[in-house]
């Protein structure tokens, strides 16, 4: 992605005692400026300022694609960054030396073993020599995702509210909180291990909805501790059935081929039964809804892409197969072309 000048495989001493889950790609820099264009990629970032002479200084780091989500990771000299105000909520998980992030007036260190999720307004890290990683996640995908967890039409009272809030774990205090700190780790680490076999295989084994699931656990820890009896009877006693639930499987799963079998046995509906419940509450066939979530999706995402995105990657993603019948559907439904659009939102 960036000149060799500007990127190597040599190690710095001081680090090779930090680990990192991303430790086999993880490239050397020594441009403050070229680092920045790597973290711009994850996350909301302004500027890295090294806190000592330039000559001493290095930044070795890469990003990983994970769906919806790109994972930043580094080791690194001791810096300053400048975030800005975004929708998106910056996660850092700490694996050596220290990071402090700065919001308002309250500081929250994030060491190894340690994790913080900032709220969405600008803030500020200074670390020492340390090692990181880092992914911003949307405030609607968190909320929407916690609703899924715990079965519930509404969200309850409460959850935006704590979900808007900074938090810290170092470590958590719920129970619970450890075994899925740790769960979090595993799974960075584990994507890791598997980049390696392309990008496809990544994306269907949907680490990024794992890792949403995860943090929505440690933000929310009663989302866990409900009786399978009580969800049931709080889902119908907001009208709720598995017509709901197959809806929220779909729009998780839209990547998928998802087909009407696949559907009749998620819902336990028959194919006629299907078809009409589609046809009722949604106002046309489960092929076409289906469709439209995808071209949604695929907007989108065209809309705000990432550094290497492609036509044909976001195609892919929203669950089309063939780039011409992709083509072909986003001008049905939008009266552009989906390449027009991305060039278009990279003008920005």
């Amino acid at each position: 992605m960036y000149s060799e000048p500007f990127f190597s495989s040599q190690w710095p001493s001081e680090a090779v005692h930090f680990s990192n889950p991303l430790l086999p790609q993880l490239q050397l820099s020594e441009d403050p400026q070229s680092c920045t264009f790597l973290l711009q990629e994850a996350l909301p970032l302004v500027e890295i300022i090294p806190l000592e002479p330039e000559a001493s200084w290095w930044y070795r780091g890469a990003n990983l694609h994970l769906g919806s989500l790109v994972v930043t990771a580094w080791t690194a000299r001791p810096m300053r960054m400048t975030f800005s105000a975004r929708q998106e909520h910056i996660v850092v998980l700490g694996y050596g030396g220290e990071q402090r992030l700065r919001q308002a007036s309250t500081t929250w260190p994030c060491v190894k073993g340690g994790c913080v999720l900032m709220a969405s307004a600008a803030c500020t890290m200074e670390s020492t020599l340390s090692s990181a990683v880092a992914f911003a996640l949307t405030r609607d995908r968190l909320l929407e995702t916690a609703m899924a967890m715990g079965g519930y039409l509404q969200k309850p009272k409460g959850w935006e509210e704590s979900v808007a809030q900074a938090h810290g774990w170092s470590p958590p205090q719920n129970p619970a909180g450890p075994s899925l700190l740790t769960a979090l780790q595993q799974t960075i680490a584990m994507a890791g291990q598997l980049s390696g076999y392309g990008g496809g295989l990544l994306d269907r084994l949907q680490f990024d909805d794992q890792i949403y699931r995860l943090m929505v656990a440690m933000l929310l820890p009663g989302i866990c501790q409900g009786k399978s009896l009580d969800r049931l009877l709080h889902r119908q006693s907001q009208g709720r059935d598995s017509f709901d639930e197959l809806i929220d499987y779909i729009k998780q799963n839209l990547g998928e081929s998802l087909t009407l079998t696949d559907l009749e046995s998620r819902s336990h509906y028959s194919r006629r039964a299907l078809q009409y419940s589609f046809a009722e509450r949604m106002g046309c066939t489960a092929t076409k809804w289906i469709k439209n979530q995808r071209l949604d999706r695929a907007r989108q995402r065209l809309e705000r892409p990432s550094l290497n995105d492609t036509v044909g990657s976001i195609a892919r993603e929203c669950g089309y197969r063939s780039l011409g019948l992709f083509s072909v559907d986003f001008q049905q439904r939008f009266h552009v072309k989906p390449s027009q659009l991305l060039r278009e939102s990279r003008r920005l």
